[in-house]
């Protein structure tokens, strides 16, 4: 992911910035800093020298830096070699570096269906 900082509905914590509270970025969450609390956004990207401790929920993270807590990446979560993974991780896909990091409880999350197996009529009727 390259650095879309400018765009619309983004946040960037900038490197030595601490802020603590409930986030919610329909863009995408830059963070060079620290954040403690809630996250909740289209795409992360936590460099180096970041950290998120809290509950993250996004669609894509690419992972240079540290989070902690809970991590649900629906569509792809990426570890690059830098990167320290930590709690209870949740991912629809994932990639990992070599050097990099995690350690916790791991759920692949399974790719929503419009119809379940259940939920199919079978046109016969049970005895």
């Amino acid at each position: 992911m390259n650095d879309r900082s400018s765009e619309v509905g983004c946040i960037v914590v900038g490197e030595g910035v601490a802020i603590s509270g409930e986030f919610s970025v329909p863009g995408r969450a830059v963070i060079n800093g620290s954040i403690v609390g809630d996250l909740q956004a289209d795409e992360l990207l936590v460099g180096e020298t970041g950290k998120i401790t809290g509950s993250v929920r996004v669609r894509k993270a690419d992972i240079h830096g540290e989070t902690h807590e809970k991590l649900s990446a629906s569509e792809l979560l990426t570890i690059r070699v830098t990167g320290r993974v930590n709690g209870n991780i949740s991912f629809g896909g994932i990639e990992i570096e070599r050097g990099g990091l995690m350690q916790g409880y791991l759920s692949p999350t399974q790719p929503e269906t419009s119809e379940s197996p259940a939920s199919k009529p079978d046109g016969a009727a049970s005895a």
